[in-house]
């Protein structure tokens, strides 16, 4: 450190020199900031839009889940349907139709096969996300599937939505399940 006495020593234009080299420096350093500023700002708006993709991608994937979902539900209906249609309606008396309960609420679901002769055997909840309308409560799968035969009195398997969390997408594949599956 330069104490006052030596200060008076040196002379004038050292002074004024150094505080010129200080005062440059300082407006460097000021410069320097103000870059840093606005860099860190565009690399924050960057991010908030990152972010805002990355939440769209998720919804838009949690609907594609749904719709998978529902469409793999309409197609074992179907091909159930058709095997039975296959088999021949020639079944006994005491066998009866599965009616369908998807999408039913639980209580709903229960009186629809106690009317058709049957009852609710094992209800299972499943967590997860859904397709687009079905609400907790509701049946989600049910086995044996609509349109089957089953012995009068027989149980029903009901697979319930129940409320839950999901994964996000990036710690599994982006083709993977986005729900629990019982």
């Amino acid at each position: 450190m330069i104490n006052s006495d030596k200060m008076e020593k040196l002379p004038e234009g050292v002074c004024r020199s150094m505080k010129t080299q200080l005062e440059q420096r300082l407006t460097e350093l000021r410069t320097e900031y103000e870059s840093g500023q606005k860099i860190l700002k565009d690399i924050e708006l960057k991010l908030a839009e990152l972010e805002d993709r990355k939440k769209n991608l998720n919804e838009t994937l949690l609907r594609i889940s749904g719709a998978i979902d529902l469409l793999e539900e309409v197609l074992e209906v179907k091909e159930d349907q058709g095997l039975k249609a296959r088999a021949g309606a020639g079944a006994g008396k005491e066998n009866v139709e599965v009616p369908n309960v998807i999408r039913q609420p639980l209580e709903k679901a229960m009186k629809i096969l106690e009317d058709a002769g049957l009852r609710a055997g094992e209800v299972i909840e499943q967590k997860g996300v859904f397709p687009i309308g079905v609400m907790v409560g509701e049946i989600l799968r049910q086995e044996p599937q609509p349109g089957t035969e089953s012995p009068a009195g027989s149980p029903v398997k009901l697979i319930v939505a129940a409320k839950g969390k999901f994964l996000p997408p990036d710690k599994y594949s982006t083709c993977g399940s986005f729900s629990d599956r019982s």
